[in-house]
């Protein structure tokens, strides 16, 4: 989709926003076990999903493009479209940055995908900590967050298409500890040559979110 350079912040967030609270009070209410149970198998707890404001938006919805701030160069009123799927939101000291919404059904081909208008598609758990981890899987990022997050900044990276900005290299630059996380050999191989910088001794396979925390502990 192209756009052009016209593009309303505050329209976008009022409506993004809304959309979040919406989807995680759909995610807690009446006969919505099965999303629960979806997030509950990938190690989130009930405390750590309310208070990321993680939610369910059950059908894909289409909305204006122009309602949510964005012209695009076409003359027609592009549409956008909001996947079913958990919604996933980034906020930082309490702004919405970004909202990724990852297929309720693992059997799609498609996996995380981003809400055109967010600022970023990487998010950073944590940013001051002297340990980076890396990671592409979002539940398993957040499972790591959950459980480390006193002593380790999490980098969760789910399109690696997406190169890191500036500001994310310094960290890895300037951190003590590096871990690139990765749990299937194509990611693997992606992470090397995403990371040129980085040594070989910083690259982990992982086969379990248990086995992922190892690495951070140990490191």
């Amino acid at each position: 989709m192209s756009y052009n350079r016209f593009f309303n912040r505050a329209v976008w967030k009022q409506k993004a926003m809304a959309f979040v609270v919406r989807s995680h009070r759909h995610l807690w209410g009446k006969n919505n076990e099965d999303p629960q149970a979806f997030l509950f198998t990938r190690g989130l707890n009930n405390q750590f999903i309310k208070d990321a404001l993680i939610g369910w938006n059950k059908f894909g919805q289409t909305r204006s493009i122009k309602n949510w701030g964005i012209e695009t160069n076409l003359k027609k009123d592009e549409k956008l479209f909001l996947a079913s799927g958990i919604v996933i939101p980034f906020i930082v000291k309490k702004e919405l940055k970004s909202i990724f919404i990852h297929p309720y059904d693992e059997s799609q081909d498609n996996k995380t995908t981003i809400i055109p208008g967010s600022v970023t598609p990487t998010m950073v758990l944590g940013e001051k900590k002297e340990k980076v981890a890396v990671i592409q899987n979002i539940f398993d990022g957040l499972f790591l967050f959950q459980e480390l997050k006193d002593t380790c900044c999490i980098i969760i990276h789910p399109d690696p298409k997406f190169v890191l900005d500036l500001h994310l290299n310094a960290m890895l630059k300037n951190a003590d500890t590096v871990l690139i996380l990765s749990s299937e050999k194509k990611e693997f191989t992606e992470k090397k040559s995403l990371f040129p910088d980085v040594q070989d001794h910083c690259f982990y396979a992982y086969q379990s979110q248990d086995e992922a925390k190892e690495h951070c502990l140990k490191n």
